[in-house]
């Protein structure tokens, strides 16, 4: 006989997306359990950076994003645990085809509340000459951006959850689902069975090959993400966090190691999930996209970084909500690397589809 407790919702993953959806349920009354095979936040939540940002290429994610922002500056007004949002600000430039569509979405999510104005080439060079190079169109500055600690932030979800009502299970593998009359009714795991009336997998790169062995239909794929940690020859002030869609550049400042992380498409698909050790290949071309951008990184030294794997899908959008055929197995999952940011849109949105369902 299971020891585990029933819920009205099991919440399978306890990375930052499962665990921002395991506080929201448990802090709308719901009652939740969330499990995880290892310790919540462990996966590739903790190879993550934590950027907080609004700007995005698509004004979907960034609404959805804006979303994210309002949560984490006031996350322990939200939750009743304090971690810190660190403000460094975020520069994005966008492809040089794409400028007047980046000047009419800054506008846009600046008129939303969120911080953001547009630098036109001059200014930007005014600002931001001594650190960045090259052709540009211009870029979004969001001066209110920043980043917040990854792991801080999940175990601050996690335990603001249980202190209203939610049960966290760690370190239990989930072997399936449970079916009664062909639907779903909870989930069976290595420590027994988890009754539930909804199911939502939040499981990251491990939800292709979970879905797989279900027998579950789905277009999602994990791919490898690498960011170097990179030390400056000498330091490098007021550095913000960045967006490059010219030379495919993400990052930011380490303050702590006194470093900048960059990252660089690796267009890999990977059969597994978890974390992977640094790719030496992979490490020179981040090294040589940052030195056409970036104007410390030609004579900076690799110190490390970060590579794991995650669930992407086919569009930017993700997958959240039930699957078609099921309405008691939601997804929550496909973020493609941005699915920080979007944790708390993703948690109201479960949320959405579970109460517009719910008799």
């Amino acid at each position: 006989m299971s020891g585990l407790p029933s819920a009205d919702v099991a919440v399978v993953g306890a990375g930052i997306v499962g665990a921002a959806i395991f506080h929201e349920l448990a802090d709308r009354g719901l009652k939740v359990t969330a499990v995880d095979a290892h310790r919540g936040g462990g996966g590739t939540t903790a190879r993550c950076g934590g950027v907080v940002r609004a700007y995005h290429d698509d004004p979907v994610l960034s609404d959805r994003s804006l979303v994210g922002w309002r949560y984490f500056r006031s996350f322990a007004e939200r939750t009743g645990v304090d971690v810190p949002f660190r403000s460094c600000g975020f520069l994005y430039l966008p492809a040089l085809d794409r400028a007047q569509y980046a000047q009419a979405e800054t506008a846009r999510i600046a008129a939303a509340g969120a911080p953001a104005e547009w630098l036109p080439p001059h200014e930007l060079t005014r600002r931001f000459g001594g650190l960045v190079r090259g052709d540009a169109c211009g870029a979004v500055w969001e001066p209110d951006a920043g980043y917040i600690d990854a792991d801080e932030t999940v175990r601050g979800f996690l335990l603001a959850g249980q202190r209203k009502g939610g049960r966290l299970v760690e370190g239990v593998t989930v072997r399936g689902p449970v079916r009664q009359d062909g639907r779903i009714t909870g989930v069976d795991t290595d420590s027994g069975v988890v009754r539930a009336r909804s199911v939502v997998l939040a499981t990251g790169a491990w939800t292709p090959s979970l879905l797989t062995s279900w027998g579950v239909p789905h277009d999602l794929w994990t791919q490898a993400i690498q960011v170097d940690l990179r030390l400056p020859a000498a330091p490098v002030a007021g550095h913000p966090a960045y967006m490059d869609d010219i030379h495919d550049l993400n990052g930011r400042p380490h303050p702590d190691a006194a470093g900048i992380y960059v990252g660089h498409p690796t267009g890999l698909r990977t059969p597994g999930a978890g974390h992977q050790p640094l790719d030496p290949q992979h490490s020179a071309r981040i090294r040589a996209a940052a030195a056409r951008r970036l104007r410390w990184a030609g004579d900076s030294r690799a110190c490390g970084g970060l590579r794991a794997a995650e669930c992407y899908a086919p569009d930017t959008r993700a997958r959240v909500g039930p699957l078609v055929g099921d309405p008691a197995l939601l997804l929550a999952t496909g973020f493609s690397g941005g699915g920080f940011k979007m944790a708390p849109w993703a948690a109201t949105e479960v949320l959405r589809h579970l109460t517009s369902t719910t008799p």
